[in-house]
């Protein structure tokens, strides 16, 4: 239900774009976009929901489950201002990975103790929810400048298995206020070309974000385009003594809407 909300939300956001697209007049190139991507996830990471600092009881994703590559999803509005200089956007992004394994070894997770040689099958999720601001120097062609990131990143490992007294589901879930700092490029080497490069990180504590991403934009006609690039993303959140970690990379692909 919770997709089919965000499917009608953005259709709904679509549809007046449209609209507006229409009842807009002039020659110059428009500056807002609605883009949607297909986002293919390739995971690692670790996960310690035992309540502990017992390094024995963290689930490595590589080891004990090996996830397969799945296909996500990510929205985004972006909004630039006439002269160029200031850029906006708002995008909502979701991976989630899930596999079956034997387990190898026995391990607490969630006050929970799942034993080894028991099969089970792990979900782990990232959405992220943020709005972004850019400040750019440059010209018609080329614009860099600082970016900033502010949003919330929700994490979450599920697992099913055989506990020492039945089969159970325990979840472990962080959700963290997230800020990150760092650089937006757009080069336009011609009208119907872009390039984009983009990153934000930062540390506090035990705490690390980081996000990168780089691709082209074509644009076929003046409100419609095509999108594809590469990304990487690294997110590490904990609570009290419990952590998750996860790295994600891999290509996208998707369209792009402009008005």
């Amino acid at each position: 239900m919770g997709n089919l909300r965000h499917a009608i939300g953005f259709m709904f956001v679509l549809g007046l774009a449209f609209i507006t697209a229409h009842a807009q007049s002039g020659t110059a190139a428009p500056r807002n976009e609605i883009e949607v991507r297909g986002t293919v996830g390739i995971p690692s990471g670790e996960a310690n929901f035992s309540g502990t600092t017992d390094s024995s009881q963290t689930i490595d994703f590589s080891r004990d489950f090996d996830f397969d590559n799945k296909l996500g999803y990510d929205l985004r509005f972006i909004h630039r201002s006439e002269n160029q200089k200031h850029k906006f956007m708002v995008e909502y992004a979701r991976d989630n990975w899930d596999q079956e394994r034997t387990l190898m070894r026995t391990f607490t997770f969630r006050g929970q103790t799942f034993v080894a040689n028991a099969a089970a099958e792990m979900d782990v999720r990232v959405r992220s929810f943020l709005a972004r601001y850019a400040y750019r120097w440059g010209n018609e062609k080329v614009r860099f400048g600082p970016m900033g990131n502010m949003g919330v990143i929700s994490t979450s490992a599920e697992l099913t298995s055989t506990t020492n007294n039945a089969t159970r589901s325990a979840e472990g879930k962080i959700t963290k206020f997230a800020a990150t700092l760092g650089y937006d490029l757009e080069a336009t080497p011609t009208e119907n070309v872009m390039i984009f490069h983009s990153l934000g990180a930062i540390a506090f504590q035990g705490e690390h974000l980081f996000h990168t991403e780089g691709g082209v934009k074509y644009y076929p006609s003046r409100h419609l385009g095509v999108v594809g690039g590469y990304r990487f993303q690294r997110y590490r959140v904990e609570k009290d003594n419990d952590f998750i970690k996860i790295r994600a990379h891999g290509p996208f692909f998707g369209g792009v809407f402009r008005f």
